[in-house]
């Protein structure tokens, strides 16, 4: 019985069901129709059943044959009136299994037509997803080692909104035609109008691989010529190669696609599948539906880091922090969730969040006698709406705080020098009281450019400074960094500061403040009251 245990012994199995059902119901039907008396009952049109089915099952001429065959065995063998025993005209039986081949040969027409319009896809003369995912399937059940090619034409829907809607058609059908490869065209496949998927066979699995190289750096670098237009393609790839390993073909096809959400969106490249890619995603997914109730089931909580004033040796103030304890035990770190919550348009309700929790606690501790500065971390979406402002501005009045107990940090890299609105809008707030921070400083575009024409009153040096200022190189920049600050009257803080070399080479460049780990961590709320308290009496040594 091996013969049932090959890679085709599914489909064989069933054509063998397929056969002997329709052999079961025309016996029966030749059987019906001869004990009721004969062709002259209506049942001699239930063989339109077989018929049909026959066609649908394997195609055209599956189904003229058994339109043929129908025809015949209901024909001269089977009389006309059998308890008078008349016999059929052949007129009659013949014109009938005209029509029954003729029926059977339409009907296979139609249902291959529309089984090869299910598998081409609706843009372009390619076949599509499903089709991709039948040939997968076969490949994989004969453990046959191949690579599937998943490309990404990222900036396809801008040249068709912008450009001409006809380019997308020529675009993709010029890149099928230099994409087509020894396991020909037909392995070249449509997902939407911007993906192709092409799967090469073992045979030339790394020739091909060397010729998807070559286009991408034809499109990257040149500028592709059409329609009268110039326009640079910018392609995505994702590999994925099958091993022959147990795995479904629709895993196999995502993997691919997987691969290549590698990289920034709409750069050019060719990535292969990263199994800790594929967790990262599934991670994000799942912390994308928790931190949407992380607020209401209080998951969320804001620390406070300590700034220190290094020249009058006294706390100028705090940062405040959010973080995630999600399920109450599982710590979720901001640069996860933070991206995660703007992806998703959650980032104003944290923003919210934060600000609110700051100024109930600056409020709570200027009861205690501790007056402290608060920065707080805003995003360019928060800073430009004027509702958020507004009620930030209502926040503070009703806890009958000023704005100048709160600085608000925004990244460097978030600044642009030709965005009116948002520069426009922290002169606004300036005016109105509150300090403006550039966090992240040196990492972004404007570093050292007309840094003047932004109105800000501190400078934040990003760790990545501090963490390599022991070489001379860096510590020139970040001294230029403070000389430059300075020459406009504004206050420079150095951020993660972890050693005593690094808070005195920092001294020693006049810089104003420092915050890291060298004097705190961020704090609970009763945990900073407690270094306040401390530092202030000098029980804090310095290291």
């Amino acid at each position: 019985m091996n013969w049932l245990k090959g890679p085709t012994s599914k489909k064989y199995r069933n054509n063998l069901f397929k056969i002997l059902l329709i052999s079961i119901l025309v016996v029966a039907i030749l059987q019906l129709i001869y004990i009721t008396g004969g062709t002259k009952m209506v049942f001699v049109q239930l063989l339109y059943i077989p018929i049909i089915l026959s066609s649908l099952f394997w195609g055209t001429y599956s189904g003229l044959i058994a339109g043929v065959v129908c025809g015949i065995l209901v024909g001269p063998f089977i009389p006309l009136d059998v308890p008078n025993g008349i016999m059929q005209d052949p007129i009659n039986w013949i014109s009938r299994l005209l029509i029954f081949s003729l029926i059977g040969f339409l009907t296979g027409y139609m249902f291959e037509r529309i089984n090869r319009l299910n598998l081409k896809s609706p843009f372009y003369n390619l076949p599509n997803v499903q089709k991709l995912l039948r040939d997968i399937e076969e490949r994989s059940k004969s453990k046959e080692k191949f690579k599937l090619f998943s490309i990404k034409l990222t900036n396809l829907n801008d040249i068709e909104k912008y450009v001409d809607n006809k380019l997308v058609f020529a675009i993709v059908d010029n890149l099928a035609k230099k994409l087509s490869h020894c396991c020909g065209r037909n392995a070249i496949y449509s997902y939407e109008k911007d993906e192709l998927i092409i799967l090469a066979c073992k045979s030339c699995n790394y020739d091909y691989e060397e010729k998807i190289k070559e286009i991408l750096e034809d499109y990257f670098d040149f500028p592709v010529s059409m329609g009268g237009y110039k326009i640079r393609v910018s392609l995505k790839v994702g590999i994925y190669e099958y091993k022959g390993e147990e795995i479904t073909p629709i895993e196999i096809y995502n993997k691919a696609r997987i691969a290549y959400e590698q990289g920034e969106e709409k750069e050019t490249g060719l990535y292969y599948y990263n199994v800790d890619l594929e967790s990262r995603r599934r991670e994000v997914q799942n912390i994308t539906g928790s931190l949407l109730e992380s607020i209401d089931r209080n998951e969320l909580y804001v620390m406070y880091q300590p700034k220190i004033d290094i020249i009058n040796n006294r706390i100028s103030g705090v940062e405040a922090l959010v973080r995630w304890k999600r399920n109450g035990n599982e710590h979720i770190g901001p640069n996860i969730f933070i991206p995660i919550a703007e992806e998703i348009g959650f980032i104003n309700r944290i923003a919210k969040y934060v600000f609110d929790s700051a100024t109930t606690q600056i409020n709570n501790w200027k009861s205690k006698g501790i007056d402290l500065k608060c920065s707080i971390n805003t995003s360019v979406n928060e800073l430009i709406d004027d509702n958020f402002t507004a009620w930030a501005k209502d926040i503070i009045t009703s806890k009958n705080l000023e704005r100048l107990d709160f600085e608000i940090e925004i990244t460097e890299r978030a600044i642009a020098y030709d965005d009116k609105k948002l520069i426009e809008k922290m002169y606004f707030l300036k005016e109105l009281g509150y300090k403006i921070s550039i966090d992240d400083f040196g990492t972004g575009y404007n570093s050292l450019m007309s840094i003047n024409e932004i109105p800000f009153d501190k400078l934040k040096i990003d760790k990545y400074f501090i963490d390599r200022i022991h070489k001379i190189e860096i510590e020139e920049l970040v001294k230029h960094f403070i000389e430059y600050a300075h020459t406009f009257d504004k206050i420079v803080i150095a951020e993660g500061v972890e050693t005593e070399e690094q808070l005195n080479i920092l001294k020693r460049l006049n810089c104003d403040e420092v915050q890291g780990y060298y004097y705190s961590k961020p704090l609970l709320p009763e945990e900073l009251v407690e270094f306040y308290i401390n530092f202030n009496k000098g029980n804090l040594k310095e290291k």
